[in-house]
């Protein structure tokens, strides 16, 4: 089960990001190999910048 946390992803994948104040409903994110990610409305920004909780990495879903 994930949880919330305040520390930043260290590695690339999939995560879950909520802003610290909950101003926007939660959403996925792929956090890239230079560490950073891309905001829903297009724009990028580097995962050290972001304030927020991180829940993460997702596995990928299996066939079975």
């Amino acid at each position: 089960m994930l949880k919330w946390t305040r520390v930043k992803p260290a590695v690339s994948g999939w995560y879950w990001f909520r802003g610290e104040v909950h101003e926007i409903d939660p959403f996925i994110v792929l956090v890239d190999e230079a560490g950073q990610f891309q905001w829903p409305d297009g724009g990028y920004q580097e995962v050290a910048l972001a304030k927020g909780e991180w829940a993460g990495p997702i596995e990928e879903p299996s066939d079975s």
